[in-house]
């Protein structure tokens, strides 16, 4: 079997299983990565309403955005107000609560 001739079964099958015009299942088919391929052809598979390349693309987009903002802390907003004190030595200016006698030191800066 030719390459040819392999290259155009596997776009007719690509057609055929998505339902997909020839120019999406060509961009499928040609997709750089085999692993987002994978995850493109499961989106293919589980979404009705996704019946264009550039919209399972970008759907694959917003789920990974939503996998990224899940790996954030919700609180990392509220850090970045919080003045931890020193930059250079990390001692918190204002106070700390020390974990061995549960005492609050107050600690000044080493550097």
């Amino acid at each position: 079997m030719s390459k040819d001739h392999a290259r155009k079964s596997a776009l007719a099958a690509i057609k055929t299983a998505y339902k997909l015009t020839h120019t999406d299942a060509i961009a499928l088919l040609d997709h750089p990565d085999k692993a987002e391929h994978i995850l493109l052809c499961d989106i293919f598979e589980g979404y009705e309403d996704i019946t264009t390349y550039r919209a399972a693309v970008d759907l694959l987009a917003q789920q990974r955005n939503a996998a990224d903002s899940a790996d954030t802390d919700e609180h990392d907003d509220d850090l970045a107000d919080f003045d931890f004190g020193c930059e250079g030595c990390g001692y918190v200016i204002e106070g700390f609560h020390c974990c061995d006698c549960g005492a609050d030191h107050e600690y000044a800066c080493a550097c």
